[in-house]
C-alpha cells in the first residue's frame, strides 16, 4: 500500500508524519510531499513545464493508493501554505490526481479543541477538488505537546483511536 503524505507545517516536525507511520501495517509505505517548494499559484505557471515541485507532488498523489494529510489550525482555518499546495495539485479542475482520491487528514494542535475548525474548512476544499472523502470519524489531537516525547505519540488513548479510524478509513476506500 501507498500513501502519499501532505504535512502542513513548514518545516516539517516529527510529530506531523506520527498518524500514519504507527497506524498502517507492515508494507505500507509513505512518500511525503514537500508542500514547502511549492511556489504561489500562479495560473499562468500552471503549463505541462511548470514548476518541478508541483509535477512531482502531481506523480506521487497518482501513483498511491491514498493521500494522508495533518495539519495544524492556524486562524480558525487550514494553514495557507496547504491550501496554496492544494490550490497547484487540484489542477486541472475535475479531472485533477485527486479525482476520487481516497483522502484522510488529521489536526494537530497545542490547544484544547485540537483544530475542529480546520477540519470543517479542509473538507469543504477536499470536496470541492472531488476527493473520496470515507465517512469516518474526524482525527483530531489536543494538547499534543502533552501526548508527545521525542517526536513521538506516547497517548494510548489517541494512539487506539487513530488505528481504529485508520482501519475503518482502509476498509470503506476500499485499500
Amino acid at each position: 500500500m501507498e500513501f502519499a503524505v501532505v504535512c502542513a507545517q513548514v518545516p516539517t516536525q516529527a510529530v506531523s508524519f506520527f498518524p500514519w507511520k504507527n497506524s498502517c501495517q507492515k508494507g505500507c509505505q509513505f512518500e511525503e510531499i514537500d508542500i514547502g517548494s511549492i511556489p504561489l499559484y500562479n495560473q499562468d505557471l500552471d503549463t505541462d513545464c511548470g514548476p518541478r515541485s508541483v509535477s512531482k507532488g502531481r506523480e506521487l498523489i497518482s501513483a498511491s493508493d491514498a493521500v494522508l494529510i495533518t495539519l495544524p489550525e492556524f486562524n480558525h482555518s487550514i494553514p495557507g501554505v496547504l491550501k496554496n499546495a492544494l490550490d497547484w495539485l487540484s489542477r486541472p479542475a475535475f479531472n485533477s490526481c485527486f479525482l476520487k482520491k481516497p483522502v484522510l487528514f488529521a489536526t494537530i494542535t497545542p490547544g484544547p479543541l485540537g483544530g475542529v475548525r480546520a477540519q470543517s474548512h479542509m473538507r469543504e476544499v477536499l470536496a470541492s477538488m472531488l476527493c473520496n472523502l470515507p465517512s469516518v470519524q474526524e482525527i483530531v489531537v489536543t494538547n499534543c505537546a502533552s501526548k508527545f516525547s521525542d517526536g513521538k505519540l506516547q497517548d494510548e488513548p489517541t494512539c487506539k483511536h487513530i488505528q481504529m479510524v485508520m482501519n475503518s478509513f482502509l476498509e470503506l476506500s476500499g485499500i
